[in-house]
């Protein structure tokens, strides 16, 4: 067994409908940040504490969170509106709120131009295609807004490729999105399984893992461009988080609710932790060995310790 459940951190009762959605930690303040999409609201947890400690409130249908890193700021994709949020840490004053694409959902940061990518999954009801927005983060200021082929998932800035990755659900691809390009993406990434949702990668950036509508992890290698199946899983899954130090990629499933855990450096699934039901997200905190489970029913927060490989020790 390499997860074991350590706490549970009781949260905000649901307000409306949904439950949550992406969660984030940001190292620096020792705070963990997850959608609470019943309530217009992000949830801010101490990690040191494990409890809740506020809510971040007035952003419509947030649905994605996350953290800089290198930079204090939080962002969200409120997906009730049409808009993003760009917030300073650790206080979390609200520096600005941008217009994107329809439906936000996914987002990544890249580092060294300080741009944002919100992916926008689209209505198709009213026309509005799925998109993807640039934003310079430090003026608010739009850099560009590619229209995709499709409805976009999961999104991760790239270092080795230098430009952002979306899932796209269908067609089966992974869009590489540059800084500057033509109005379209020009380069995808075929993916060999229905559905991409969760999207992470290694360190250097030169593999993708993918988890995939039709339970399926897929591996990308990024310099051969080569996709293949490496999984079956055990129901369609969602959030994808690495915990690089123990070579470790958490899939969180909400039917059945469980979080498999696949050691990305032997390539084999290895663990399978029940959670409950309609659990469909999770983020990591690696300074503290933990994975953070959000249970929709319940509005808690389930803590469980990451260990490493039993045969590491030996």
């Amino acid at each position: 067994m390499t997860l074991q459940k350590v706490a549970s951190i009781p949260l905000p009762v649901h307000r409306g409908e949904s439950g949550f959605d992406h969660a984030a930690v940001d190292a620096a303040s020792a705070k963990l940040f997850v959608a609470h999409t019943a309530n217009d609201a992000v949830d801010v947890i101490d990690l040191a504490a494990r409890k809740y400690e506020r809510s971040i409130s007035g952003l419509t249908g947030v649905a994605g969170v996350w953290t800089a890193g290198s930079e204090p700021l939080l962002f969200t994709s409120n997906r009730g509106e049409d808009t993003a949020s760009i917030f300073r840490l650790p206080l979390g004053e609200e520096l600005f709120r941008v217009a994107t694409g329809s439906r936000p959902n996914g987002m990544a940061f890249d580092p060294n131009h300080k741009v944002l990518l919100v992916a926008g999954v689209g209505n198709a009801e009213r026309h509005r295609p799925p998109t993807a927005t640039l934003f310079d983060v430090r003026t608010g200021e739009l850099v560009r807004q590619l229209e995709l082929s499709g409805r976009t998932r999961w999104a991760v800035y790239n270092p080795y490729l230098k430009a952002f990755l979306v899932n796209i659900a269908r067609p089966a691809q992974i869009a590489v999105v540059p800084l500057q390009g033509p109005e379209r993406p020009a380069d995808f990434i075929e993916v060999p399984a229905s559905g991409p949702h969760g999207l992470e990668q290694s360190p250097d950036g030169r593999t993708l893992y993918c988890a995939c509508d039709d339970a399926k992890l897929v591996t990308v290698d990024l310099p051969a461009r080569k996709a293949k199946v490496v999984a079956e899983l055990a129901g369609p899954p969602d959030v994808l988080w690495m915990h690089s130090r123990l070579s470790q990629l958490y899939v969180a499933i909400g039917d059945p609710g469980v979080v498999q855990m696949y050691r990305t450096d032997s390539d084999q699934l290895a663990d399978t932790l029940p959670t409950a039901e309609g659990a469909h997200t999770l983020t990591v905190d690696p300074s503290r060995n933990e994975v953070h489970v959000f249970l929709p029913d319940t509005h808690e927060d389930l803590v469980l310790r990451a260990l490493p490989d039993p045969e590491e020790n030996r």
